[in-house]
């Protein structure tokens, strides 16, 4: 893949994301941004990651720290940026459960509950 192509495929990325900002999604909570935020840090992560190592082999003479930091620093930066997506998928997992218990709440729920709990 050369140069042209990988602006190409950025360029196709962003103006997919811009087409879908109005101002409900700039001025409303509706949709997480993080979640694709994290993506964009990740790979600037990996790249810092890889270039360190890269330097460290090279550049100083250290095969086995530049490994580490290629190795180690790549799974570290994956594992930590899967955990912030996982809180946000578990939290799109509880608001599914939430939608989908108050379509069956007016089965369980005797209308005393209901009133208690909308004040």
């Amino acid at each position: 893949m050369n140069n042209n192509e990988i602006w190409e495929s950025i360029k196709k990325a962003f103006k997919a994301t811009l087409d879908k900002m109005d101002n409900h999604y700039m001025f409303y909570l509706d949709e997480m941004v993080t979640p694709k935020l994290i993506t964009l840090l990740y790979w600037i992560l990996l790249f810092g990651i890889i270039t360190k190592g890269l330097g460290d082999i090279f550049l100083e003479g250290d095969f086995w720290r530049g490994l580490v930091w290629v190795i180690g620093g790549s799974l570290a930066s994956r594992v930590a940026c899967e955990l912030v997506v996982i809180l946000f998928r578990i939290n799109e997992n509880l608001d599914e459960i939430n939608n989908k218990t108050g379509e069956g709440d007016s089965l369980s729920s005797t209308s005393f509950e209901k009133d208690y709990y909308k004040h």
